[in-house]
This record gives C-alpha cells, sequence and structure tokens, in this order.
C-alpha cells in the first residue's frame, strides 16, 4: 500500500513538475526544417515556427491559444505569379519601355482615385491634422500612401495573416523573411494589441489600412488617439499616425517635397541617374547640366525653389528615352516603403495632385 502511494506521489508530482515546462521548447531564429516538405509535415512545420517564435519571447499561453494554423494554397499560387512579373536574371534585359512609368501613372492614378482622395481630405482632417503635426510628414503624403495601398482602407485583405504566413515560410522560397514575420506576427499578438481573429490581410500577410507587414507593425505602427491600441484596420487615428511614423521614422523632411518632372537640354549619360550618394547633386550642379523643368508653371517654379535646400537626385526609370524626375530624400524615404521608382513617383505625383484639389 506504501509502495503504492509512494508511486502515484511521484506520478503526480511528475505532472506538476512537468507543466510548470515550457510546451514549445526553444529553437535558434536560424534553425533549419529538415524533414520533406510534404503537405503531410505542415503541421509538425507550425510547430516548428511556434519553437522559434518561443525563442524569441513569446509565451506559451500566447503559443498555446494560437490554434487552426492552415496552408493557404491560394498564397502559394499568387506568390509564384508574382515570381513570373520578374525577370530571369540570367536572361539579358528587355529594351526599356520609356513609355512605362506613363503607363503605370495611368494604372493607379486616376481622376477618379484623385477625387476620392479630394473627398476623404476634409472629411478625415482631424486625423490627418494630428497625424501630421505630431510626425512632421504633410497630409497629401499621408492621404496618398493611405489611398494606394488601401484604396482609403476599403481593400485590405480577409487572409489569417498567421496562416499565410506560415504556408510562405513553408513554401521555402523566401523563408527567412515569412518565418521572421511569423515570429513578429506572435510577437503583436502577445503585445495584446490585436487578436488573432482580427489579424486579417493580404496574401503576403500585410496588414490592415497600411499594408504593414508585422515587422514594419511591431517597428512603425502606433496609437494615434491615445485608446491604448494600435489599431491600423479600423482605427484612421492609427493609421494615419503609422504611416507618418515610418517616414518620419526612416528620415522624411516635412520641408522638402518629393520631386519635380524635369527634361534634359542635352543628353546626361545614365551612369548620372539613381538615388546612391555619389549621385547627390545640387540643383545649381544639376541645372548646369542641362536640366530644366518640364512643366514650369507657378507651383512648379515654387517647388523648384523649396528643393534647392538640398542635394537631388536624378531619376530616369524608364532609360535615355523615358521621362525624367529630380527628387529629394524623401523620395529616397518612399522607396524605403516601397522599392519601385513606379510607386515612389505615383505616391508623389498623388500628393501633387491631392493638394491641387484641395487648394
Amino acid at each position: 500500500m506504501k509502495k503504492l502511494s509512494y508511486i502515484a506521489f511521484t506520478c503526480i508530482s511528475l505532472v506538476a513538475c512537468s507543466s510548470t515546462q515550457p510546451v514549445y521548447v526553444e529553437i535558434p531564429l536560424d534553425a533549419n526544417y529538415t524533414k520533406p516538405r510534404n503537405f503531410s509535415n505542415f503541421n509538425d512545420y507550425v510547430l516548428f515556427l511556434k519553437k522559434k517564435a518561443s525563442g524569441q519571447g513569446v509565451s506559451d499561453k500566447v503559443l498555446k491559444s494560437v490554434m487552426n494554423i492552415q496552408y493557404i494554397p491560394k498564397a502559394v499560387e499568387l506568390d509564384k505569379k508574382q515570381i513570373k512579373k520578374r525577370r530571369d536574371p540570367n536572361t539579358p534585359p528587355p529594351p526599356p519601355n520609356p513609355n512605362g512609368v506613363t503607363r503605370y501613372l495611368n494604372k493607379v492614378l486616376t481622376q477618379t482615385k484623385v477625387k476620392m482622395a479630394v473627398n476623404r481630405w476634409w472629411e478625415y482632417q482631424p486625423q490627418l491634422t494630428k497625424a501630421s503635426k505630431n510626425y512632421g510628414v504633410q497630409k497629401e503624403y499621408i492621404m496618398a500612401l493611405w489611398g494606394m495601398e488601401s484604396s482609403f482602407g476599403r481593400y485590405q485583405g480577409s487572409f489569417d495573416v498567421l496562416s499565410v504566413l506560415a504556408t510562405l515560410s513553408f513554401d521555402g522560397r523566401r523563408e527567412k523573411l515569412f518565418t521572421q514575420e511569423f515570429v513578429n506576427a506572435m510577437k503583436m499578438l502577445e503585445s495584446g494589441y490585436i487578436s488573432r481573429p482580427e489579424m486579417k490581410g493580404s496574401w503576403a500577410g500585410a496588414m490592415g489600412q497600411t499594408q504593414f507587414m508585422p515587422t514594419s507593425y511591431l517597428k512603425y505602427a502606433v496609437d494615434g488617439d491615445n485608446d491604448g491600441k494600435k489599431d491600423i484596420w479600423h482605427n484612421e487615428y492609427d493609421a494615419f499616425s503609422s504611416i507618418a511614423s515610418y517616414l518620419s521614422t526612416v528620415g522624411w523632411d516635412k520641408n522638402l517635397p518629393w520631386g519635380i518632372e524635369v527634361k534634359l537640354s542635352y543628353p546626361i549619360d545614365l551612369s548620372f541617374s539613381g538615388i546612391s550618394d555619389k549621385n547627390a547633386k545640387t540643383l545649381a550642379e544639376w541645372q548646369s547640366l542641362g536640366v530644366y523643368l518640364a512643366y514650369p508653371n507657378a507651383t512648379a517654379v515654387t517647388k523648384m525653389n523649396q528643393l534647392n535646400k538640398d542635394k537631388l537626385w536624378l531619376v530616369r526609370p524608364d532609360g535615355e528615352k523615358g521621362r525624367a524626375f529630380l527628387v529629394s530624400n524623401n523620395y529616397r524615404t518612399l522607396l524605403d516603403w516601397n522599392r519601385s521608382n513606379n510607386f515612389a513617383i505615383s505616391i508623389g505625383k498623388f500628393a501633387d495632385r491631392i493638394l491641387e484639389g484641395v487648394k
């Protein structure tokens, strides 16, 4: 009888001790998954990701609560479509399209979108004004990014963020990137700013009215109205302040416009173009090389005078026969948001048209 009691006591003790031990054994963030990437191993891979999250400080309580992470074939399908749009680096580049920027702007920057932005400018003045004042970012750029990223909050995506991040990490093409994003999404839940059911986004995990990835959310999202949340999904105070926080953090200057469209009096070698530090010149230096305003109206002249305060870069996305732009460091800041010249130009042009529309 005593023996049975001892055994029972030992078992109870072991259960009690084991219940205090971490459920998810911590593993390094750079650990490799060695099992086959078969669908049958997806749940095991999710456990593998959770162990990495545990190693990055996510609690067992949160890890246990996050269940029902699903494999999302649509995310892989869309990722593969994105790959097809990119040129194979082993093949010769196609000849530059002199109308590339124009075609892009015609597609994404319509008069309808500008009109919607102008209408919302007046509707959301308190939110825009607060974000602009607190972070030193002009309101028209906040509105332009909001409109371009999520169509003024209307299109945010309905995918379960943890599921698509786990899926894309498991797929392996950009495993390091999506593993980090998965871990950071778990850290968001740990912070308590958002619940799992609310954490919806695009097929690649971009979230809310700002379309922030989890890493960007942790770095730049802010509580714009001091209600204790950083709600970029439903709260424009938070969304606008988070956009402005991002730009301010990476170097935005409220005293500078993004840039201006220019023309060239005579050919300038393309090696002078681009946003590397070595290509920066003063306005006077660019003018001495034959750069002049493409559309010399009063607004453009005012912008050019503002650009005279700092170093500038000549950007020619479509090569020698395409359009040319003289840009400030704010343009480089927009490229930090999205590394696409077409995107950065579209935001600058959008901001210009919004400002014209509200005057």
